[in-house]
């Protein structure tokens, strides 16, 4: 018998795919200094944390079926080939005399629009530590991915600090290599491979009080750490207990009070067709109803897409 998804988990996905949604429109810049670095720059940056370990939790249980493990790569792939085809067409007119080799880097890496990071990330970590996950070294993953998220990936939001040369030369060359927007492997490896170990692992115990406190913590971090203007807020320290404690409190809570089987997937499509919608949002002049609009249009749109899928499917059958 087929396992019931957890509800929450969908849930908080598809809160958290709108939270992107606000980052990318810097929700409250204008309106509320102080809500935006609780929110925008604070609390919404759980989202991508929460996206890698829940993806890592869910692919570990493909790990002893190498055919389940590709059928789930290779859907994604086909996800991300689709939409970088309308991204493609959207920046021909900005590609200048860029090289087929630059178009060719962009698009194993981050996107055209280069917000398609996260799904490539998530890709190029399944693929590489597959074999690993599987042989039980998530624990040594773990470590290596902490390593590279706290010497690389932090730069952007302690930018503001006196680094070590070596650790800023470190911190510059995995950029310029990877050329993400803000993140990339190291922070997928890292959050992709907690998903693991805890499902391996079958963890599931959370102190609530705990929960709570990391979050003050990590609202607490993103004031202070905006109040420097740093280069970006994608990686706090904070977020390393935030973001698995907050997975484990949403393991226990199988279901939730308001829910649809779209769920499942309406996080993903929109993260992927919201930067299309926020480019629709700019005849908005004001920056909050711009979030609304696109977040409206996204939703809109990715249940239609959902919808058409479903559809398609069935006529197949």
């Amino acid at each position: 018998m087929k396992k019931q998804r957890n509800q929450t988990i969908d849930v908080l996905k598809l809160l958290f795919s709108i939270c992107i949604i606000g980052i990318h429109l810097h929700l409250f810049q204008d309106t509320n200094f102080f809500l935006f670095r609780v929110l925008t720059q604070g609390l919404f940056r759980l989202g991508v944390p929460f996206y890698f370990i829940t993806s890592g939790y869910y692919f570990s249980g493909k790990l002893e079926d190498k055919n389940k493990a590709k059928t789930y790569i290779i859907r994604l792939l086909k996800i991300y080939a689709v939409f970088e085809c309308v991204d493609i067409l959207f920046n021909l007119f900005v590609l200048g005399d860029r090289g087929i080799g630059y178009i060719l880097w962009k698009m194993m890496t981050t996107g055209m629009n280069g917000v398609y990071w996260y799904l490539l990330s998530l890709i190029w970590t399944c693929i590489v530590c597959f074999p690993l996950w599987k042989k039980g070294y998530a624990k040594h993953l773990i470590l290596f991915g902490l390593l590279l998220y706290l010497i690389v990936m932090t730069n952007d939001s302690y930018s503001f600090m006196n680094m070590p040369v070596w650790m800023k030369s470190l911190a510059e060359l995995h950029t310029a290599i990877w050329r993400w927007s803000q993140a990339g492997l190291a922070e997928s490896v890292l959050f992709c491979s907690i998903g693991v170990y805890i499902r391996q692992k079958e963890i599931k115990f959370v102190n609530q009080i705990v929960l709570v406190i990391s979050l003050f913590c990590l609202i607490g971090e993103a004031l202070w750490t905006q109040s420097f203007y740093p280069n970006d807020a994608n990686c706090y320290f904070s977020l390393l207990i935030a973001a698995p404690l907050l997975f484990l409190w949403a393991l226990q809570k199988e279901s939730f009070a308001v829910y649809h089987p779209y769920f499942a997937d309406l996080s993903l499509y929109i993260y992927m067709v919201h930067i299309y919608m926020n480019y629709v949002s700019f005849i908005f002049s004001q920056g909050d109803l711009r979030f609304v609009i696109s977040a409206m249009l996204s939703f809109m749109l990715a249940f239609m897409l959902i919808k058409f899928s479903e559809r398609r499917k069935n006529n197949n059958l």
